[in-house]
């Protein structure tokens, strides 16, 4: 299956309300999981991160199109903007070089 790296910005410039913070990730990543899974993807790695994006997520999914319909619904849902690409794991190398 086709694998993803989407890094995500908390969008907006006003204050996040007080305890809004530790409430949205006190618990890790549920909501994010399981929007994953509802279009049949696999969220297999999900980090906090500092500098330009707030969040990188490592992603499996059947498609394209489902990573797509993803990404839209988890804008729709939680706000944020995701910078998606796909991503080759190393198993698959050397058949990509064969092609070259």
């Amino acid at each position: 299956m086709p694998h993803y790296v989407s890094m995500v910005s908390m969008s907006g410039n006003e204050p996040a309300e007080p305890g809004s913070v530790a409430d949205a990730i006190g618990d890790g990543a549920p909501v994010t999981r399981q929007l994953v899974e509802d279009h049949g993807g696999t969220l297999h790695e999900i980090y906090l991160t500092m500098g330009a994006f707030d969040v990188l997520m490592v992603m499996e999914f059947d498609s394209t199109q489902a990573c797509a319909q993803a990404m839209l619904a988890m804008r729709e849902q939680l706000g944020g903007v995701t910078q998606t690409i796909e991503v080759f794991p190393e198993s698959q190398w050397s058949e990509i070089a064969g092609g070259v």
